[in-house]
């Protein structure tokens, strides 16, 4: 027997199966192109999405999905029934009530779906979800995009290639209207069939120049030199000759400072009297020449120095918020007291901060420097009338806005026309001058305008205003990507440029931004750089060849931020140099010279490349690798190392550097950073990866038998050991000044694990934007040993992972500032399996850099030995090839002379090879220096 409660079980769920056969035995819903088949079922599933060539279902398997859904009350509702009739697909969310209906376009190159009606209120709509069983990479051979069709569609994932076709509208910015498209082809068929659904059924303005035209066009392909206001019409030739002495086409013409500001794009009439009229003669010579111009902006964000600033500020700026006056304000006032708490103000700013210091009432501008933090609320130290605004009179209850800031700019309110405004200012310029291109810098600084979750909807609104402007198709780049920008972008994506491990960076970046976008590639904003320790690394000749076979293999541009002027190059000869390789290897490019095989070698980050000429004359490419050592007088274990070539027997050809030393801790007030046996436990914060424990150092006395040790412990065998890592921090409050102390000294007491102590410096990151300067001891010994670390590392942060939040830039081109340090770290990393790690450390001390020359540098190769008979002062290096071929070096990459060493020259053998250096000691001074030593292989 059944109980009443069993039986209204079952009749719920007999009616729950009927509901469900219902909506299952309703017709599936078949949407199609050309090239692939989308079949949903009668209850919303997606069933499959077909290659219509090879019959092959690219639907990811086993996830059940909804081909939509809604969000109301913030709750999410799956689609319960779909149905299409005469092109019309009605999506109903039975749970809530709602129904949706879609036009459908079924055409030969997509199928577009456009939101047409919601029967109820709700916050968004996805109309568009289909998760794939693909790569989105470029060797796929089948490709799928969903891709917005107007600024009210919201398309997360990038074009050309995705993942996850998925496409949403928000009450926010319209339900009825947003339009996406459903794209998908043979891989060798994508480009064209996007660029004909942009032609055809896109509601935004079409730049055939760019997005799935970007490939087809050469300008994309090209490199540029940045104007930052130079260029005159008075100096237009010596500006050609600077692009052809670097083998670019190309100028960008970056705004701000002495050339033209943001926001009302304003030029110097001091340099150019005409205004963009001057500029407009200057682009048609270079035009003539064969020079392409690119106008670069920082976006919507406004110049303190504009119109819409001074002398009257523009009520249309944007605020983070509104204060009120508590109490009238005359003219001379030195304080405003306000109604609203200010408590939780800062008058912390920086580059990237979002926060400013400036009040806007009325028709005038007030910065303040400090704040009340308890009633009454006010501001002090308010200087009247600044960024050029005139001191007045307020009354009580007047507004007062504090206004938007982020790189230094304020900000336009986007939901008014002084927005649109500046779009239009840059399609103005570009039409009258006739630019090539636009770069929209700063526009990563989106998220200021109303959040980062509405940063698409803006950033893409302002390239949009911009676009349907223009007089002609010009393409775009930005410092930043969102879903619309894809099909205005020309190339993708200039990171700026290293300060070391310039090598290393520069696969990074290839690696990071070759993917499914399929634009062209640029490798980025590229600086030359000399000797400047211990943050900065010299941009020697084979960097320089490492990167242009690298824009050789990726056919990719690249900028250069430096000047190359005549006089700079006479200057710096190292910077000579470099334009030279750079010429050479872009007219490689533009020549063609390489099949795709040899393209394919040239950029695989395992292989290094150098240039050379043929008996014939011509430019070609051969292997190389290189190993550099660090040796120390001071330090007998850096005498002696082991070199391998991986090529065949032959000469040794090597580079001799001279590095800057640091004072002894005797002989100078050095800054002590650290002392385990002295500080107290809770000072300092530990954590550790997966797998790692970390034992807290025990208490001990300073300095005596018995140093504090810091002990970490990885037993599992299976995690990676590049990934073990255990780490001590140690916070400065306030931040620490060391500024003359940019090297380390310390003594550090091994126990041959052969793990690695890093030893972290962090400045806060308003100051230095995530640098960190790390310095790396493998500890591969026994007993104490004293060590001075000078350089701070950059490619072997890369050998491991840290779990630190670090990005690129900060360890490859952000700098720490030691006049103000906020934390030491010390790491333990690539600890060993199965047993603890125990070192102990010395007091960790910061030590002005010292100039110590080396003397007779002595090299030795499998017991040759080499003697220079030379003095080099740090930053000098002995460029040696053979005994008639080696010459010294200034740090400018000066010739100073040839010189002849004494000794046989020593052969580089296959395989292992013993090297040794030593050189004349100097009363108790440190002499350091570095070796480099090249092997070559097959020519290319």
């Amino acid at each position: 027997m059944r109980t009443k409660r069993q039986l209204i079980i079952l009749v719920i769920a007999l009616a729950t199966a009927v509901t469900t056969l219902k909506a299952s035995s309703a017709p599936a819903v078949h949407l199609e192109s050309q090239h692939f088949r989308y079949v949903i079922s009668g209850d919303g599933k997606n069933l499959e999405f077909t290659d219509r060539k090879t019959g092959r279902n690219y639907l990811r398997a086993g996830e059940n999905s909804a081909c939509a859904s809604i969000r109301r009350a913030g709750r999410d509702f799956p689609v319960t029934e779909a149905i299409l009739a005469q092109n019309q697909l009605v999506l109903k969310f039975g749970e809530a009530g709602i129904e949706a209906r879609l036009k459908v376009e079924s055409r030969p190159e997509c199928v577009a779906l456009t939101v047409g009606s919601i029967s109820g209120e709700v916050e968004s709509l996805t109309f568009l979800n289909v998760p794939l069983a693909l790569a989105a990479k470029p060797d796929d051979g089948f490709g799928a995009c969903a891709l917005a069709l107007n600024l009210m569609a919201r398309v997360d994932a990038l074009p050309a290639l995705q993942r996850d076709l998925k496409a949403s509208a928000h009450a926010r910015h319209g339900l009825a209207g947003a339009k996406a498209a459903l794209v998908a082809a043979p891989m060798e068929q994508m480009l064209p069939v996007l660029q004909d659904t942009l032609a055809s059924v896109s509601e935004l303005p079409v730049c055939r120049v760019a997005g799935p035209w970007a490939r087809e066009i050469p300008f994309n392909h090209g490199s540029y030199l940045f104007n930052f206001g130079t260029l005159t019409e008075s100096n237009v030739t010596d500006w050609i000759e600077m692009t052809r002495r670097v083998g670019f086409t190309q100028i960008d013409n970056h705004g701000g400072g002495g050339f033209f500001r943001f926001g009302d794009l304003e030029l110097n009439r001091e340099k150019w009297p005409d205004g963009w009229d001057s500029f407009k003669r200057i682009v048609s010579q270079l035009h003539d020449a064969g020079v392409g111009s690119i106008l670069h902006t920082y976006a919507f964000f406004i110049d303190k120095r504009s119109k819409y600033v001074t002398p009257v500020p523009d009520p249309r700026l944007d605020a983070f918020r509104t204060f009120t006056l508590a109490e009238p304000l005359t003219a001379d006032a030195k304080e405003i007291v306000v109604n609203e708490s200010t408590a939780s103000m800062s008058t912390l700013t920086g580059f990237f901060e979002h926060n400013s210091v400036v009040l806007h009432l009325g028709e005038e501008l007030v910065t303040f420097s400090e704040f009340s933090t308890a009633a009454p609320w006010r501001f002090t130290g308010v200087p009247r009338g600044a960024h050029g605004t005139r001191a007045s009179a307020h009354e009580r209850g007047t507004p007062a806005r504090h206004l938007k800031e982020c790189f230094g700019l304020l900000v336009p309110n986007p939901e008014s026309s002084l927005f649109e405004e500046i779009a239009a200012n840059h399609a103005e310029v570009v039409n009258r001058c006739g630019f090539d291109g636009i770069y929209l810098d700063a526009i990563d600084g989106s998220s200021i305008l109303r959040g980062g979750d509405e940063c698409w909807f803006w950033a893409n609104k302002f390239v949009v205003e911009i676009q349907k402007r223009l007089q002609r198709p010009v393409g775009m780049e930005m410092s930043a990507m969102w879903h619309h920008f894809w099909q205005y972008r020309t190339r993708w994506q200039a990171w700026d440029h290293p300060r070391r491990g310039h090598a290393r960076f520069i696969d990074l970046h290839a690696a990071e931004v070759n993917g499914g976008l399929m634009l062209p590639l640029h490798l980025g904003w590229w600086d030359l750089s000399a000797f400047d320790p211990p943050q900065i690394e010299p941009c020697y000749p084979e960097v320089m060849e490492h990167v242009g076979a690298r824009l050789i293999g990726w056919d990719a541009g690249i900028s250069l931020t430096a000047g190359v002027s005549r006089e700079a190059l006479n200057k710096t000869p190292l910077f000579a140099r470099a334009a030279d390789i750079l010429r050479a290897c872009e007219e490689l490019r533009r020549g063609k010279a390489f099949d795709e095989a040899a393209r394919t070698r040239l950029r695989d980050p395992s292989q290094q490349f150098t240039l050379f000429k043929t008996p014939e004359g011509k430019t070609r490419f051969r292997q190389t690798a290189s190993q550099a050592r660090t040796f120390a007088l001071a330090e007998p274990w850096t005498h002696q190392w082991t070199v391998t070539n991986s090529f065949g027997e032959q000469p040794a050809r090597l580079r001799i550097e001279a590095l800057m030393s640091a004072a002894s801790p005797p002989n100078t007030n050095a800054v002590l950073l650290a002392d385990l046996a002295s500080e107290e436990a809770t000072l300092w914060k530990g954590t550790s990866a997966e797998g790692v424990r970390l034992l807290e150092p025990a208490q001990g006395p300073a300095l005596g038998a018995s140093r504090p040790a810091l002990t970490a412990s990885r037993r599992a065998l299976g995690a990676s050991p590049h990934a073990a890592w255990a780490r001590l921090q140690k916070r400065f409050e306030p931040p620490l000044n060391a500024k003359e102390g940019k090297a380390l000294g310390l003594e550090i007491e091994g126990d041959a694990s052969g793990a690695l102590l890093a030893i972290r410096l962090e400045s806060p990151q308003h100051i230095s934007y995530g640098a960190i300067a790390d310095r790396y001891v493998r500890v591969d010994f026994t007993g104490r040993r004293q060590f001075t670390l000078v350089e701070t590392e950059s490619s072997r942060w890369s050998d491991y992972q840290w779990n630190d939040g670090k990005h690129f830039y900060g360890v490859y081109r952000e700098q720490v500032n030691f006049g103000a340090l906020e934390t030491i770290s010390l790491w333990l990393q690539d600890l060993p399996a199965g047993s603890d790690t125990k070192i102990r450390i010395g007091p960790i001390r910061a030590l002005p850099l010292r100039p110590v020359p080396v003397k007779s540098p002595r090299l030795t190769i499998n017991g040759q030995t080499l003697e220079f008979p030379v003095e080099l002062a740090p930053g000098s290096w002995i460029e040696a090839n053979g005994k008639e071929d080696s010459q010294v070096f200034g740090p400018k990459g000066e010739l100073l002379g040839k010189v002849m060493p004494r000794g046989d020259w020593p052969t580089l053998r296959a395989g292992a090879n013993s090297a040794g250096l030593g050189c004349s000691a100097s009363g108790d001074s440190n002499p350091r220096a570095r070796v480099t030593v090249f092997g070559y292989g097959e020519v290319l």
